[in-house]
């Protein structure tokens, strides 16, 4: 089976780097699977995971990303993103007191990060892609 390489990364270092079988990328309007030989395209994302399969389809990784963008090509998949956590990294009551602190501000900055972690919540406690 051929294989597509796939770049993460965060601001502060490279995350993920290697050949694999598949990656689900959250796009900005749903999201989308790579395979190799996928069309160019580059879409920004929404905060959610970026799911990493082998070449047997199996799930190597699973990460949070807050936002970014991505670029795919025939032969590479680069994720630019804005951060970036293992899911299985996640502490789930951390981030429900979090989502209980920001609740009710009503800046804009509150209601950004209010969004994220709402949207961790739903990666942990999602089995969406984990058997493709």
């Amino acid at each position: 089976m051929a294989t597509i390489s796939f770049d993460l990364v965060s601001p502060e270092n490279l995350i993920f780097n290697d050949e694999v079988g598949m990656i689900i990328v959250p796009g900005k309007d749903g999201d989308f699977g790579v395979l190799p030989g996928h069309s160019k395209v580059m879409s920004s994302l929404r905060p959610g995971r970026v799911m990493v399969y082998g070449e047997g389809k199996n799930l190597l990784k699973s990460f949070f990303v807050s936002g970014g963008f991505a670029e795919v090509n025939p032969e590479k998949c680069i994720v630019l993103a804005e951060s970036v956590d293992e899911v299985n990294a996640l502490d789930k009551s951390s981030i429900e007191k979090e989502i209980q602190e920001l609740s009710g501000q009503e800046n804009d900055m509150a209601k950004e990060q209010l969004g994220i972690a709402k949207a961790k919540i739903d990666a942990i406690d999602s089995n969406f892609y984990e058997k493709v």
